[in-house]
């Protein structure tokens, strides 16, 4: 009987989705892919001007196909996704103090680019709270499609801030985002 059932089942997928893209689509239903870990220092900001500052720009390898088939057991690759959007990103600084912290910088704002397209794509543009934070978590209600700039090898983040208050110390800091692919 249960062996009837699947046969059934897998004959109705197949009349229903006779293109194997859209059979794939269905069976997928998506997977989250972290990006890697970027860390470096933000220098001393011995003063606090008026004007968005770039605060760096970080290249890292990525791989759509490993990273897909690592987190579904290697039953699905790239050609199964159809699109891929920001889910969540996270900016931490790890020495921070009362006086240093994400609290010191007024917004932050994040471009994307690959080689498969180098266009920048805004991900992130938020005003950060003017409280002591250590640790701020983006989870955009919407944002652009990154399918086409995961479809290179090399990713690049641009990061930028406003800055609020002066710092005293350099800070250490670190951000990654989780992406959802569909």
């Amino acid at each position: 009987m249960k062996k009837w059932f699947m046969v059934l089942a897998g004959a109705g997928i197949v009349l229903l989705f006779p293109d194997c893209k859209k059979v794939a689509a269905v069976v997928f239903g998506g997977t989250d892919v972290n990006t890697p870990t970027i860390s470096d220092t933000i220098p001393l900001i011995p003063y606090a001007l008026p004007a968005e500052l770039r605060l760096g720009q970080y290249s890292f390898p990525f791989n759509l196909d490993s990273n897909v088939r690592a987190n579904t057991a290697g039953v699905f690759g790239a050609a199964s996704v159809n699109s891929i959007k920001l889910k969540q990103l996270v900016f931490q600084i790890s020495n921070g103090d009362t006086a240093n912290n994400i609290g010191n910088l007024e917004t932050a704002r994040i471009e994307l680019t690959s080689n498969a397209d180098p266009t920048p794509a805004e991900i992130l543009n938020t005003t950060l709270p003017d409280s002591v934070a250590y640790k701020f978590t983006y989870s955009p209600s919407s944002t652009p499609e990154l399918l086409p700039y995961a479809k290179g090898t090399q990713i690049t983040y641009t990061i930028y801030g406003k800055v609020r208050r002066v710092t005293t110390k350099p800070l250490l800091f670190s951000v990654y985002a989780v992406l959802k692919a569909d």
